[in-house]
C-alpha cells in the first residue's frame, strides 16, 4: 500500500467504507443510539455522541464516538477526545456542541442532552492529525473507563495508562455503532492519509494503520478509542479516523493518542 491511503467521504464508491460523520453541507447522518445513552451525564470511552452545529440558519449534525476522557493542562477542565473531522466536516462554528444522544422525531433529527463543546482551536485535522477536545459543560463528568463488548452492553473496563505505539502491536477499537473489535495488528505508520471532503483532497499526517482480514466498519465509529486490552484493563493507543475495504484485508487509520495530548495540551485520565 502506498504512503497515501485514500479514505473517501460518505458519498464515495462502495469499495471504500469511511467513518466520517457527514460531508460538508450534507444533511444529518446519525449513528445507532448506543452505549453512551445508558450512562446519562457521564462520558465514557466507546460511547456515542452527537455533534451539532448551528450557524447562519444552517443546522447540521452527525454521530461519532468518544475516545478517551482527558483533562486540560491549561484550564484543568474535564473533557473527552474524539476525531477532529467529526466537527470539521460540519457546516458551522466556530464552536460545536456535542450531545450525549440525538433525538429522532417527526420533524427530523435534533440534539439530545448537551455534554460539552468543541471551542475554536480545539480540533486538529491535517498536519497535526485528526483529533478534537470536547470540553464538558459544568454539570457533566467523565470516567477513565471504556465500553467493551457488543453495542448495547453496559460492561466497562478501566483505562489505566498508555501503550507505546509500534508495528506488530495487537489493538482493539470500541465503536458506538458497531461495538468492540479486537485482533487488529498495527502494520504501518506514521503516514499521510488522504480523503475527499466535498471537492477537496484533505491530507492527514501522522496517521498509523492497523489491519485484519474481516471488516467491521459502521457509520458513527469515527473517534473510537484504539487501545490494547490486557488483564481486564485498557491501555490507550489512538483515535480512530477511518477505514478501507480491500481484498483480503480491512485496514483502519488512527491518530496516536500521544500526538493528540501533546497538540491540544491535555492529560489522559487513568484509573
Amino acid at each position: 500500500m502506498s504512503a497515501r491511503a485514500r479514505i473517501a467521504a460518505l458519498a464515495a464508491t462502495a469499495v471504500v467504507v469511511p467513518w466520517l460523520v457527514t460531508a460538508s453541507g450534507s444533511s444529518a447522518t446519525s449513528s445507532v443510539i448506543g452505549r453512551q445513552s445508558r450512562v446519562s451525564g457521564v462520558a465514557i470511552a466507546g460511547g456515542d455522541v452527537y455533534v451539532w452545529s448551528e450557524h447562519r440558519s444552517v443546522q447540521t449534525g452527525g454521530g461519532c464516538t468518544i475516545a478517551f476522557p482527558v483533562r486540560s493542562r491549561t484550564t484543568h477542565r474535564l473533557g473527552v477526545l474524539s476525531a477532529g473531522h467529526c466537527v470539521r466536516t460540519l457546516d458551522g462554528g466556530p464552536a460545536y456542541e456535542v450531545h450525549q444522544t440525538q433525538r429522532l422525531g417527526s420533524e427530523g433529527t435534533s440534539p439530545g442532552d448537551l455534554l460539552g463543546r468543541v471551542e475554536p482551536g480545539g480540533a486538529r485535522l491535517g498536519k497535526h492529525g485528526d483529533n478534537a477536545f470536547v470540553r464538558l459543560v459544568a454539570h457533566r463528568t467523565a470516567r477513565p473507563r471504556l465500553f467493551v463488548g457488543p453495542v448495547f452492553t453496559t460492561k466497562t473496563i478501566p483505562v489505566t495508562g498508555r501503550m507505546k505505539l509500534r508495528k506488530g502491536l495487537s489493538v482493539c477499537y470500541s465503536g458506538a455503532s458497531s461495538g468492540e473489535h479486537c485482533g487488529y495488528t498495527v502494520v504501518g505508520g506514521p503516514e499521510t492519509v488522504m480523503f475527499k471532503e466535498g471537492n477537496q483532497d484533505l491530507h492527514i499526517s501522522h496517521e498509523w494503520r492497523a489491519s485484519r482480514a474481516t471488516c467491521t466498519s459502521r457509520r458513527g465509529d469515527s473517534g473510537s478509542p484504539v487501545y490494547v486490552r490486557r488483564g481486564g484493563k485498557a491501555y490507550a493507543v489512538g483515535i480512530l479516523s477511518g477505514g478501507q475495504r480491500k481484498a483480503g484485508e480491512c485496514p483502519f487509520f488512527f491518530t496516536p493518542v500521544g500526538l493528540a495530548l501533546k497538540t491540544l495540551n491535555l492529560k489522559l485520565l487513568t484509573q
